[in-house]
């Protein structure tokens, strides 16, 4: 096409190519502002669903854990202190806390579904089997001169995130005796909420234990690697666990009927030793070896609506990338306020996609919104460079777009390398398609 013809039509838009090269930009930069009103929209829909799915959870038994169990036995301790003209003599009580030499917990864990409007929260009823065995410290960390420990006085504390999930009673068999578990952590200071029980502990050899726990909760379950040598078995039908905390499973399989997933862990893999006095150990320094499931949703519609938004300068600057250069190589022209409309039909798709994955899986909101904006755009573009041709091409560009921003989000393990290839290519394709633009004329004339 004759240079001079392509000048002249770029010069009746706005005096300048250059200029409405320079416009264009401007106008792709301004809609970054309703942009960022989607992303704000993002944030504040994600901070509903997150309030729902706490108080369901909060309702049906919390974000829970289990950690123990540890005995607590009370000792006496005769202290004198002397001052000027007295000595003042008496009694401090503290706590000897005692791990067990064994722990072994089985966990079958079932999930279900609570809806609250339009948001899902997952949530398990699980029944857990703790088995193992505690022995006398033979090392003690008191001064028997002074100090008695009240060995008959013992408390079996179990420790967990809401005491509310428990559904049913907690059963305790302790040497063959069944004592009754009552409320709190019986006047210790060690573990924040759980349940107590009175034990009796042999004076020699070891004292077994079996206890049954059935437990409500939602989000997540947590342990503690609480015995010398801890065994933990964890069974369930949810089919997208995320492991997390300080210790991954030395086992695992997941199926497309549930999981299964096992941890082995050693006493020397932890920072506390197997007994102490007082706050010696806190509950920080327990609460840093936990280890545990995420009952993980197997899409998360914000997430990907959030990494869907980060494309937005692309998905606005390549259609107008477009639209200029079907101006300098074909008849038609268009004006500023058309390419904000075209602009404002491709910002649209985030908002869409955020609203239709709130009704509906997130593939299908995704068709949805890009097969609606990519026919507005194309349409919008037919009509006003009254070119069919050029508005099917439009479509088939769209259509790449949103192809290629699907496969960045679906797999999130090679985005980067996805991202970075496609952005290469519509460079190259850029640079191909204009190569032979002297530049320099179009913006001199």
């Amino acid at each position: 096409m004759n240079e001079n013809r392509m000048i002249s039509r770029m010069k009746e838009w706005g005096g300048s190519p250059m200029a409405k090269l320079l416009v264009t930009i401007l106008i792709a930069l301004l809609l970054l502002i309703p942009v960022a009103a989607i992303k704000d929209l993002m944030w504040e829909r994600e901070s509903r669903r997150d309030e729902a799915v706490n108080q369901v959870i909060d309702q049906w038994g919390g974000w829970q854990y289990l950690t123990g169990p540890v005995l607590a036995v009370p000792v006496r301790e005769e202290y004198e202190q002397h001052f000027n003209d007295r000595v003042e003599k008496g009694i401090k009580q503290h706590y000897l806390y005692i791990l067990p030499d064994s722990l072994k917990m089985d966990a079958s864990m079932d999930s279900q579904v609570r809806e609250k409007g339009i948001f899902k929260i997952e949530l398990y009823s699980g029944d857990f089997t703790l088995t193992g065995s505690f022995t006398r410290p033979r090392n003690p960390l008191w001064d028997m001169s002074r100090s008695q420990v009240i060995w008959e006085d013992a408390r079996l504390i179990l420790g967990m995130g809401d005491v509310k999930g428990l559904s049913r009673d907690v059963k305790l068999d302790w040497n063959g005796d069944s004592p009754v578990f009552q409320g709190g952590t019986s006047g210790t200071s060690l573990l924040p909420e759980g349940i107590w029980a009175p034990v009796e502990i042999k004076s020699g050899g070891s004292t077994e234990f079996t206890m049954k726990v059935s437990l409500r909760g939602g989000g997540s379950i947590r342990f503690f690697p609480m015995g010398g040598e801890t065994e933990i078995s964890v069974k369930s039908d949810w089919i997208s666990p995320g492991f997390t905390g300080a210790f991954i499973p030395t086992e695992r399989e997941l199926t497309d009927n549930g999981f299964s997933a096992g941890w082995k862990i050693q006493a020397l893999a932890r920072n506390y030793p197997q007994f102490w006095i007082d706050d010696n150990v806190t509950w920080q320094d327990i609460d840093g070896s936990g280890f545990g499931v995420n009952f993980v949703s197997p899409v998360d519609s914000y997430f990907k609506s959030h990494r869907a938004v980060k494309y937005s300068l692309l998905f606005i600057f390549l259609p107008f990338v477009t639209l200029f250069l079907f101006e300098i190589f074909a008849a038609g022209k268009l004006h500023p306020l058309q390419y904000i409309m075209i602009g404002l039909a491709v910002v649209i798709f985030f908002l869409l996609l955020l609203t239709f994955s709130e009704q509906m899986t997130f593939i299908a909101a995704y068709l949805i919104a890009a097969a609606g904006s990519a026919f507005l755009i194309s349409f919008y573009t037919g009509a006003v460079l009254k070119s069919p041709v050029k508005g099917s091409i439009m479509a088939g560009l769209m259509g790449l777009l949103y192809l290629y921003l699907y496969m960045a989000l679906a797999s999130e393990d090679y985005a980067l390398l996805i991202g970075s290839l496609g952005l290469f290519a519509m460079l190259a394709g850029v640079m191909i398609f204009t190569r032979k633009i002297n530049w320099y004329e179009l913006g001199g004339k």
